[in-house]
């Protein structure tokens, strides 16, 4: 009796499936949440980049250039939609909120002589779109926000007599 059920592979196909199912479908949302990541870090290193060059034919980092940073980060990123935005400080906040961008760097007031840094930063929380990558990740890194964080300093190239 116990041989001719040891022969028997009917349904070997199915439990095989339902272990390696899981795994590909898991595999499958890492991929995309890993590519929306990258789509952002991309996005967000090229804007923050090009404020940086703007600053520094300006000769400072203003106001009106931290809103744009801000709305073309708003526009372009997978989940720039729904948050906040604080353009205003030259340094990040103590206590970082989830649901704010923190766009930061030189003072707004703040001219810059020519050959003197201006610096653009940016603070971006991110979000995993899966809750299942969401959180494996959260308990892997072990942090609550996870941030994506960029940095760009120009010359300036404006002379202030």
């Amino acid at each position: 009796m116990f041989l001719k059920l040891h022969k028997d592979r009917r349904g070997q196909v199915f439990i095989e499936a339902l272990i390696v199912i899981p795994l590909l479908f898991m595999i499958f949302c890492f991929i995309v949440e890993m590519g929306y990541l990258m789509y952002n870090w991309g996005v967000i290193n090229y804007y923050v980049c090009s404020t940086a060059e703007a600053s520094a034919t300006r000769g400072q980092f203003t106001g009106e250039v931290r809103v744009q940073l801000a709305a073309k980060v708003a526009d372009w990123t997978v989940n720039g939609q729904e948050y906040n935005y604080d353009v205003s400080g030259t340094a990040p906040p103590g206590a970082l909120d989830s649901n704010t961008v923190y766009i930061y760097g030189t003072g707004m007031d703040t001219p810059v002589q020519r050959g003197s840094y201006i610096n653009v930063n940016i603070s971006y929380p991110w979000r995993f779109k899966f809750f299942i990558i969401d959180s494996l990740m959260s308990y892997v890194a072990s942090e609550e926000s996870m941030r994506l964080k960029v940095n760009a300093v120009a010359q300036s190239e404006v002379f202030i007599e």
